[in-house]
């Protein structure tokens, strides 16, 4: 299953769903359920015909709204849940000219949250690689963010984009001792700093370690 449905408009009775048309579909069957992944997802919408839409919100693909109440009634919910406070989760399959329906397990689950609350954006998923994209004043492009392992945003190598630290060495008669470095706007004693201290063997740095420290 290479396409995946797609949300394009919620209301709290309604959502307007879209995906691109599968190569070999003559319908499609939608699931839905209130836990993540495939396994607890149950069918509340089958025989969508591969149907190209018109419309400018979807065209080329296929359009389809889902009603809360075919939802309710699939899930046995309340009355009183529906699209504007609860989250759930979307998949599609489809099914060829054979009647044979394309596994669930390949298919991919979309959550919609409440009405009113936006998707989580750019959410880890080790499955896939995604990016943030940001304006590159400098090179005047759009180039992709990407953090280090501690949680730290990796920029520009510019230094004219590089945030204004200081940086103050100590040393040991011959090599640098230690690096506290702090922010340049926060200079008052006991503001947050960091501590690097370097250890030697003669000539040799045998270990550099790093600690919470004050200004």
């Amino acid at each position: 299953m290479d396409s995946f449905i797609e949300p394009l408009y919620k209301a709290r009775d309604l959502i307007t769903f879209a995906w691109a048309r599968e190569s070999g579909a003559a319908s499609y069957k939608i699931y839905v359920g209130v836990l993540p992944g495939t396994a607890t997802l149950v069918e509340v919408v089958a025989g969508i015909p591969d149907v190209a839409a018109q419309v400018p919100v979807g065209r080329g693909k296929v359009v389809y709204d889902v009603d809360i109440e075919d939802v309710r009634t699939a899930l046995s919910l309340a009355s009183t849940v529906n699209f504007g406070n609860s989250i759930f989760y979307f998949a599609i399959t489809y099914v060829n000219a054979v009647g044979s329906e394309s596994a669930l397990a390949d298919s991919t689950v979309v959550e919609v949250p409440p009405q009113g609350i936006l998707p989580k954006e750019m959410k880890d998923d080790p499955a896939i690689r995604r990016h943030p994209f940001v304006f590159d004043d400098e090179n005047i492009r759009w180039v992709k963010q990407a953090g280090s392992s501690r949680g730290a945003m990796i920029n520009d190598p510019s230094a004219f984009y590089a945030t204004n630290t200081t940086t103050e060495y100590t040393y040991d008669g011959t090599n640098i001792a230690t690096e506290k470095i702090y922010m340049s706007d926060a200079t008052a004693a006991g503001s947050p700093a960091k501590l690097i201290t370097y250890t030697y063997s003669g000539s040799d740095l045998t270990k550099k370690e790093i600690t919470d420290s004050t200004v």
